[in-house]
């Protein structure tokens, strides 16, 4: 799949500017119930539905139109912050108390419910209800497990670093055009008095988006991919490389002081305050940045350089899982709410605060005037995301390692041996 990831966003990059205005299209909301009729349930039925906070602000109002034009539908909406909901829907897949509906990433994150029997199989409905003329094809297949279609899809996303105008502007930068270049303006944010990299490293995750982009740099594709996949080993000179940068630059002051412990939405505050000089975001950022009552025109976003042929991004997926344990009626509801909640009507309706849609034939808000540039940033070609690309146990492995490395508990090559440790012990599995 990670092959073909350049020719996806290619084509998710002309979908989405190129189509330019809606069409008017419903997202097929004629035909939306699991057994394909208009029609709402007989009964009323009410359905739970978990998703994340931040950045998803239109999400409670969609509900609540979507509730007015399916007065039968009562949904009992929940809300999690990132890490939060990951863990409540582990808890909950152990006790099988699962929502009828619920939000997730792609890779390894959302494959763990299809893998298990848990999630409804939404194959026959995606070609029914012609999922390949509404969603993107690079959104789809990225929500396919075992050649089943396993969750609708909402977004598909593209990572880059983002910046203060005012603070490059007083350092006197512009965007780095090589790894040189980035190293160089670490040291001069830092002379001026500015946090060059605000990352928290709660949860590791945040973090996790430079040291992806650090073994990019030092493995190069080919290899990158291959340990992402397992095919290589991490006790590798250039995994060796990575964890010395994360060393170094944690000597030199370049991250928040004790990042390690630091909430990311705290890093991110101190992007909106002018403190700090990068922050490792996505296509969700503009919307994320009006959201907390600053200007997203005062800022900019640039690709990390990798200095790699092709350079790639990091990009990953979306979307909205069914439980598969749920009667009939119920599953037919939370179909209908996640194709409702990815239609073209409501995308449009909130295209500020949406972030990166694979819904196809959408309008692009003025007010999100770094999206076109992010999805540009990907047309070489992008790796999915660390955390989606490993297997989970081996993902929390890295995160432990970043810290640890860190925190001078290990040393960079005490970090390799360990991922290479944790990668052997899944495969024995």
């Amino acid at each position: 799949m990670k092959k073909r990831l350049s020719v996806w966003f290619t084509v998710l990059l002309v979908a989405i500017m190129a189509a330019g205005c809606g069409s008017g299209n419903n997202n097929g909301q004629e035909n939306v119930s699991a057994g394909g009729s208009g029609s709402g349930p007989a009964e009323k039925v009410t359905i739970s539905f978990w998703a994340i906070n931040q950045g998803w602000e239109w999400l409670e109002p969609a509900i609540e139109d979507f509730k007015k034009e399916n007065p039968a539908i009562d949904v009992e909406f929940t809300q999690y912050e990132v890490d939060p909901i990951k863990e409540a829907l582990k808890v909950a897949a152990s006790s099988k108390t699962l929502p009828e509906m619920w939000f997730t990433w792609g890779g390894t994150l959302g494959s763990f419910y299809p893998e298990n029997g848990m999630t409804m199989d939404l194959t026959q409905i995606a070609e029914d209800h012609k999922w390949s003329e509404i969603y993107n094809k690079a959104a789809i297949e990225m929500t396919t497990y075992g050649g089943k279609v396993s969750g609708i899809p909402v977004h598909l996303n593209v990572l880059g670093m983002w910046y203060p105008k005012s603070v490059y502007e007083k350092a006197k930068l512009t965007p780095p055009a090589t790894f040189a270049d980035f190293e160089a303006q670490l040291k001069t944010l830092k002379d001026i008095g500015v946090t060059p990299l605000a990352f928290g490293s709660k949860g590791g995750w945040h973090t996790m988006r430079l040291t992806e982009q650090l073994l990019e740099h030092f493995a190069g594709p080919e290899l990158h991919d291959k340990l992402n996949a397992l095919e290589a080993s991490w006790n590798d000179p250039s995994v060796i490389q990575t964890f010395e940068k994360i060393k170094e630059y944690t000597d030199n002051g370049y991250f928040p002081r004790g990042y390690s412990l630091l909430d990311p939405t705290e890093a991110e505050n101190l992007i909106y305050q002018e403190q700090a000089g990068m922050i490792n975001e996505g296509t969700w950022f503009d919307g994320v940045i009006n959201g907390q009552g600053f200007d997203n025109t005062k800022y900019d976003v640039f690709k990390f350089p990798t200095d790699q042929t092709p350079q790639r991004a990091s990009v990953f997926a979306e979307m909205f899982q069914i439980n598969g344990g749920s009667d009939t009626a119920k599953q037919e509801a939370a179909v209908r709410l996640g194709e409702y909640l990815t239609s073209v009507d409501v995308v449009n309706k909130y295209i500020e605060q949406y972030g990166t849609p694979a819904t196809l034939n959408v309008n692009v808000s003025d007010k999100t005037p770094h999206l076109k540039t992010l999805l540009e940033t990907a047309n070489s070609g992008g790796f999915l995301i660390t955390d989606q690309a490993l297997p989970q146990e081996v993902a929390q492995k890295l995160f432990e390692a970043q810290d640890k490395v860190a925190l001078k508990e290990w040393t960079p090559a005490q970090a390799a041996e360990e991922m290479e440790k944790a990668v052997q012990a899944y495969k024995s599995k």
